[in-house]
């Protein structure tokens, strides 16, 4: 009996702390402002994350404030005061492990990056959020 309440609470202690860990785990500011690249157009699939880079001159004039919409109504969003640009932490669900996205104007460029804080992989969850987001924008542009 004592052996199934610890194969219980021990993974079960291991889980919560986990949790907590990463909603409590400060995030370096840096990350808030950075620019990181590659730099040149297209979709970048990077370990961790991903970056977009979308010319303009491809867009509406109103594309930027069209996207900034759509990821403010995103679940478990926030955005981050930055002075450059703007930095947003989306949390997954349950652990709540934290993801940064930022999006900024360089050279006639639309940046998105979006990458994890925790750990080596994000399991493409950053790229498929920048899709969606991708593709609200395009067919809210339509």
């Amino acid at each position: 009996m004592k052996l199934i309440l610890v194969l219980i609470a021990v993974p079960l202690v291991l889980a919560c702390s986990l949790a907590v860990y990463a909603r409590i785990k400060p995030i370096d500011a840096d990350r808030h402002t950075s620019m990181p690249g590659p730099d040149q157009i297209g979709i970048h699939k990077l370990s961790g994350g991903v970056k977009y880079v979308m010319p303009m001159s491809e867009l509406p004039e109103d594309a930027l404030t069209k996207l900034l919409d759509i990821v403010r109504q995103t679940p478990r969003t926030t955005e981050v005061a930055t002075s450059q640009g703007y930095s947003f932490i989306t949390r997954s669900r349950g652990f709540g492990f934290p993801d940064v996205t930022r999006i900024w104007l360089a050279e006639g460029n639309l940046h998105i990056h979006a990458h994890l804080v925790i750990g080596k992989s994000d399991l493409g969850v950053n790229g498929d959020r920048v899709r969606q987001w991708d593709k609200a924008l395009r067919d809210s542009l339509r």
